[in-house]
């Protein structure tokens, strides 16, 4: 009994927080002619930012390794309104040289104010039956992409920001709290990193009232076109509330008004981790991960194995996941008693 009603309660709690997540996602007014920085824009999320920074006018600096994507990225966006699109190809496992790219931007546009730091190494895969990973120069190479590129870009762009009350986004993730599943050892640390430094960042800028912010998105699955990729694999498969790109740049724009000190999305995300499951679950503008474990495997076992986009029409769909398992619950508390 207590356990249905548990369940009860966690279908209200979480309709509310996820309508509360998804009826709110209107940007604030961008001012035209902001100058946005964007890391990793050559695809998924940063690209479709590119967008819809486009849309308000903004003049953007685009960076990835790929230069052919970078100028489709490019033109796509001159279409969409930009006032003007630099782009710039690096490779940010060169941490000391990554600075360019912030010097670049000023000299264009003799400004900064907005610093998007979305460039990623993706390394998947089991750490203990991967040999190449764990070779020092190959754990090296990840963190100077996914940490340390993301200091020295942030050390050289604070004088630029503050002189226009700019804003720093950091894509994080949820495995930067909370380790998710299996075979994402070396991305969960480089994101417990980047989680250390920058939260410990903001109460330093706080403390010497700098007008620089700094948000920290703590994101889950967002359906990118490399997601698609990895999820064909069956064998990774979980049952999972995935976020839409579109979605997750739009936090990551409105950040820029708002700024919050952290941004989740999506605001649910259920997952497992063998032997003991996990739920995980965040709110919109403020840092809450919740993790609720359970030795009942049983639990698991009628929910559907799929992938759900979070959005306004997948609301239905994730409170029935909820009421899946609070069902799954009462049969395993019977069995038990």
């Amino acid at each position: 009994m207590t356990r249905y009603l548990f369940g009860v309660v966690a279908v209200c709690v979480i309709s509310v927080l996820m309508y509360k997540n998804l009826s709110s996602n209107s940007i604030r007014e961008l001012p035209r002619g902001t100058v946005i920085l964007i890391c990793g824009a050559s695809s998924g999320i940063g690209e479709e930012l590119a967008y819809q920074a486009a849309e308000k006018g903004a003049n953007l600096v685009l960076v990835a390794r790929s230069e052919d994507k970078l100028l489709r990225v490019q033109e796509q966006a001159l279409k969409k309104g930009a006032a003007a699109v630099e782009v710039i190809s690096y490779d940010f496992s060169d941490v000391t040289g990554s600075s360019i790219v912030v010097n670049k931007t000023v000299e264009r546009f003799g400004k900064l104010d907005y610093l998007v730091l979305n460039h990623v190494a993706f390394p998947l895969g089991p750490f203990l039956a991967a040999k190449y990973m764990q070779e020092p120069s190959y754990i090296e190479n990840i963190f100077r992409v996914n940490f340390f590129s993301y200091i020295e870009l942030t050390l050289t762009a604070l004088p630029y920001l503050e002189k226009n009350l700019g804003h720093i986004f950091i894509t994080s993730s949820v495995m930067g709290a909370v380790p998710v599943n299996y075979g994402w050892s070396l991305y969960a640390s480089s994101k417990h990193a980047l989680n250390g430094f920058f939260y410990s960042l903001q109460q330093e800028l706080l403390a010497k009232k700098s007008p620089v912010s700094v948000t920290i998105g703590a994101l889950s699955l967002i359906w990118t076109p490399d997601m698609e990729s990895i999820w064909k694999d069956e064998s990774l498969l979980i049952d999972v509330v995935a976020g839409t790109i579109e979605n997750a740049a739009e936090g990551i724009l409105d950040s820029y008004s708002s700024r919050p000190r952290t941004w989740t999305y999506p605001s649910l995300l259920i997952t497992y981790r063998w032997p003991c499951g996990i739920i995980i679950l965040g709110t919109r503008n403020w840092r809450s991960i919740i993790t609720i474990q359970t030795d009942t495997r049983q639990m698991w076992q009628s929910s559907s194995r799929k992938l759900r986009l979070l959005n306004k029409d997948g609301l239905v769909q994730a409170i029935t996941i909820i009421t899946a398992l609070s069902n799954n619950w009462i049969k395993s508390e019977k069995k038990i008693t």
